[in-house]
């Protein structure tokens, strides 16, 4: 067999510019960048992580200091190397890394000079910048020893060792906007109020256990639990191992949202619950995926109350495809069958929280073993969708119904009643248990006689007031439900 050393090579280095500009386009956004610098500073052991911004339009700045460890100068470059570490290389357990990609990537994907200083205790600071419009106007690989001020430096000089991450020309965030741009300021600061939101629930773990603190702009974030595990919170339906111990799976039901105190509400982010359910992947307690169920099942309004933690180790990255920017994974061979049923039966404890719910507001009619009576009943078709009614039998409605003169105040007593019981939550149920029966039902509805008589009284009553026959006409076909029966004008005359 022929050595490929016996053959004439060339060694075919990429260019500068070209393979460093290609870091930027691996899709990171400004959240997802600077959890991944925060990464770096939990596998420097920091206990305090400071995230501080300024708007000063297009010289605004970001920079990530921690209280870590710290480099020398051999580490300091080599953290500034592209792929400076071979993904497969055994990682201690605590590291959040893999590829030795993350620091240059996650920066050049929102800045054009980046900037990281450093100190280990002792020793005095080391910096080390990249300008990609130096690169790219010398095409060279030129890593310099600047810094643009020396205030940026002033967290660092008091600490006696960590890093700061100092991210400048943000023309990814503020491109060429001008200090007095009120519209882009505004843009700037809510992608920070979404920085906050994404931190404290990637971290939540390490906030929770009081690992870490992370700061921004001074004010200290707290931890966001999606599981909700407190006195009111979601339900530990299940607790597996799988995969010889090295997965652990815990299955979360949450509560309806009526058990929920008001002043728990917005905390609990009830209004997002639709797009939160699924799986939450875990990598070293690290917040990997969020809110997806990994193409296993599909979103459904009926179990947005469920979601299922993973566990996993940073042994498992090639196993479970985790990617450069650590937002995507895809389950094992080994556990896809295990997470389909565990997802089943989260899913199906899930939907039992609502169909309680939508059972207690509107009993099918074809249930004869309840004396309850709700204003709304529902008749349930061979099809499977509902076709929905008021119930005369309700005593509230069956009183005023038979009184010889019915007064205004009755009138506004069964709107109200109809109004404030309708069925939502059920409606939602039986529409997400069978979403195509909707879809399925005629489009065209028959004329009633009790529709007809309706509008025969509204045109009388209009032609009474003044209205001419043809404005009378169109007026009627302008209200609900006439207006989906055009023939109606054949019976007004």
């Amino acid at each position: 067999m022929n050595k490929l050393s016996d053959f004439i090579s060339e060694e075919t280095p990429p260019k500068a510019s070209a393979m460093i500009n290609t870091f930027r386009a691996f899709g990171y956004n400004l959240q997802t960048a600077i959890a991944d610098i925060i990464d770096n500073s939990i596998s420097a052991k920091s206990s305090n992580i400071w995230v501080d911004y300024e708007w000063r339009g297009s010289e605004s700045w970001v920079s990530i200091t921690d209280d870590g460890t710290g480099m020398d100068k051999g580490t300091l470059v080599s953290a500034m190397t592209p792929g400076s570490k071979d993904p497969n290389e055994d990682r201690e357990l605590s590291d959040l890394g893999r590829f030795g990609l993350g620091l240059k990537t996650s920066s050049f994907s929102q800045c054009k000079t980046l900037t990281v200083a450093t100190k280990r205790k002792d020793y005095s600071v080391l910096k080390r910048c990249w300008d990609l419009d130096f690169v790219n106007d010398t095409g060279r690989w030129s890593l310099l020893d600047y810094i643009s001020n020396e205030t940026y430096l002033e967290k660092l000089n008091v600490l006696d060792n960590g890093t700061v991450v100092l991210w400048e020309n943000l023309d990814r965030l503020v491109g060429n906007s001008h200090i007095e741009n009120e519209a882009a300021r505004k843009v700037f600061l809510e992608e920070f109020f979404a920085v906050e939101e994404h931190l404290s629930l990637v971290f939540h773990r390490y906030l929770e256990k009081k690992k870490v603190k992370i700061w921004i702009n001074g004010l200290q974030i707290k931890p966001w639990d999606p599981f909700m595990k407190d006195s009111e919170g979601g339900q530990l339906i299940c607790n597996e191992y799988l995969d010889n111990d090295s997965v652990n799976v815990k299955c979360y039901v949450l509560p309806h949202i009526s058990k929920i105190s008001k002043d728990k509400l917005g905390d609990a982010k009830t209004e997002k619950w639709y797009g939160l359910q699924g799986f939450y992947i875990y990598r070293n307690e690290r917040l990997l995926l969020f809110g997806d169920w990994l193409g296993l099942f599909n979103k459904n309004e009926h179990y947005k109350n469920a979601r299922i933690l993973i566990d996993i180790s940073n042994k498992l990255d090639h196993e479970w495809k985790i990617d450069i920017k650590k937002a995507t994974a895809s389950p094992s061979v080994k556990v896809r069958k295990d997470l389909i049923r565990l997802g089943k039966m989260t899913r199906l404890a899930a939907g039992k929280v609502y169909r309680f719910r939508g059972n207690q507001i509107m009993l099918d009619d074809s249930i004869k073993s309840f004396s309850f009576q709700p204003i709304w009943k529902a008749t349930k078709k061979r099809d499977g969708a509902f076709d929905y009614y008021i119930n005369e039998d309700h005593p509230v409605l069956e009183r005023i119904m038979t009184k010889d003169v019915v007064e205004r105040k009755d009138i506004r007593t069964i709107l109200k009643l109809i109004g404030e019981t309708t069925p939502v939550e059920a409606i939602i149920q039986n529409y997400s248990e069978n979403p195509e029966s909707v879809e399925r039902r005629k489009e065209e509805k028959e004329l009633e006689q009790g529709t007809i008589q309706l509008a025969r009284l509204m045109f009388e009553s209009l032609k009474k007031s003044g209205v001419s026959n043809d404005i009378a006409v169109k007026q009627i076909l302008n209200i609900e439900p006439f207006n989906e029966f055009p023939q109606i004008i054949e019976y007004l005359n």
